[in-house]
C-alpha cells in the first residue's frame, strides 16, 4: 500500500522540479536575423573609395578550426576555367598527359572517375629538373555548354620533398593540357 502513494509521488515530485528548474533556466530561441538587418550588414561590408569605386571590406576572422586547418593543410588546390567544351576538353587533357607520360619517365596518369559532368584524373606527376614527385588528383567539370573547369589537388602526404613547389607543379601540369589543346586536331 505504501509503494502504491510513494511512486505517484516522486512523480509528481519529479515533473515539479522539471517546472522549476525550466524557470530559472529559459530556454533561448536561435533568432534569425530579418531581411533589413542582412541588407544592412551587406551594405555596410561595402567601402566606398575617393575614386567612388565600392570595394569590399577585409573578411570576417576565421574561425579557430579553419585557422587550425588551414595551418595544417596549406592550400593545394589550383583551379583554371578553359573556354571548351566539357567532352572535347576532358579527351584532349586525358590524352595529352597520357602522351606526356609515354614520354616522360616515372609519371603516370588514369582516369579514376568517368561522369557525365566530371571526370577524375590521378597521377604522378615528376618534375623535370629536381625530381619533385608529386601524387595528384585533376577534376574536370562542366560549368555549361561551352565552358569547363580544372582542378587539380595534390596529396600533401604523399610528397617527399621538405619543401615542395605546388604552385610551380600546378603551372607545369595546366600548360602540359593547355599546349595539346592550343595544336590543331
Amino acid at each position: 500500500m505504501k509503494s502504491r502513494v510513494f511512486f505517484p509521488l516522486i512523480f509528481a515530485l519529479s515533473i515539479l522540479c522539471g517546472f522549476v528548474t525550466c524557470r530559472t533556466h529559459p530556454i533561448v530561441q536561435e533568432e534569425k536575423p530579418s531581411q533589413e538587418t542582412v541588407l544592412h550588414e551587406k551594405t555596410s561590408q561595402e567601402k566606398v573609395t575617393p575614386q567612388g569605386t565600392p570595394q569590399r571590406e577585409t573578411a570576417p576572422q576565421k574561425g579557430f578550426l579553419e585557422r587550425m586547418l588551414q595551418k595544417i593543410s596549406p592550400q593545394d588546390t589550383f583551379t583554371r576555367i578553359y573556354a571548351i567544351d566539357f567532352s572535347s576538353f576532358h579527351n584532349q587533357a586525358n590524352a595529352a598527359l597520357q602522351d606526356y607520360a609515354k614520354t616522360h619517365k616515372g609519371n603516370s596518369f588514369h582516369v579514376s572517375r568517368l561522369e557525365s559532368n566530371a571526370v577524375v584524373l590521378r597521377g604522378v606527376y615528376l618534375r623535370e629538373g629536381s625530381q619533385e614527385k608529386y601524387v595528384s588528383i585533376l577534376t574536370i567539370k562542366s560549368i555549361d555548354s561551352q565552358k569547363c573547369q580544372l582542378e587539380i589537388k595534390f596529396n600533401i602526404q604523399a610528397v617527399e620533398f621538405p619543401s615542395p613547389n605546388f604552385e610551380e607543379a600546378a603551372k607545369e601540369i595546366f600548360q602540359i593540357i593547355e599546349e595539346a589543346i592550343q595544336k590543331p586536331p
